[in-house]
């Protein structure tokens, strides 16, 4: 039972395998990286912002990578567009009212080389979560708020990983 314990682990390990978003570096070796504003595509106002702050946030609990304010410090550039968001009914009452929504977002990538413009890295990513429908409308807006904080967050953190496994 012992050899084959082993046997499976050093398979694993010699794989390179590892878990997800757990890469050492960004492609390219990049450590120092320049991120603008986000650009919206979508009606619903100021998601660039939060996406923008959520991709700061989530880069700078990586110890390996280093957000610079300016861009000559930088070694690639991180763009990005939130190109749709969307929200639509996910279930119904008893009444045939709405119950439950589902809200998506959908974001552009691309990482930069600043030194040659070369492309490191380039996806496209998203993110869903379902919110409580509700009939006072503020309620129903907060949850939606709510469910935008949480998708913007994911959403970052799925494309540091991605960029991390350089998929």
């Amino acid at each position: 039972m012992r050899w084959l314990l082993l046997t499976l682990l050093l398979l694993v390990t010699a794989c390179g395998y590892h878990f997800p978003g757990k890469g050492e570096s960004l492609p390219g070796g990049v450590t120092r990286v320049y991120a603008p504003l986000f650009t919206n595509r979508t009606s619903e106002a100021r998601l660039e912002n939060r996406v923008s702050n959520d991709i700061s946030y989530v880069f700078a609990r990586n110890g390996n990578i280093s957000l610079v304010e300016d861009k000559q410090q930088a070694e690639a550039i991180l763009e990005g567009t939130v190109s749709d968001y969307r929200t639509r009914a996910l279930s119904y009452d008893s009444d045939d009212d709405i119950s439950e929504y589902r809200a998506t977002m959908v974001a552009q990538v691309s990482l930069r080389s600043i030194a040659d413009g070369r492309l490191l890295w380039q996806g496209s990513v998203s993110w869903s979560e379902d919110y409580l429908a509700a009939d006072d409308k503020n309620l129903q807006n907060d949850n939606e708020k709510e469910a935008i904080e949480e998708i913007s967050l994911r959403l970052s953190e799925e494309i540091l990983t991605r960029m991390l496994d350089d998929f």
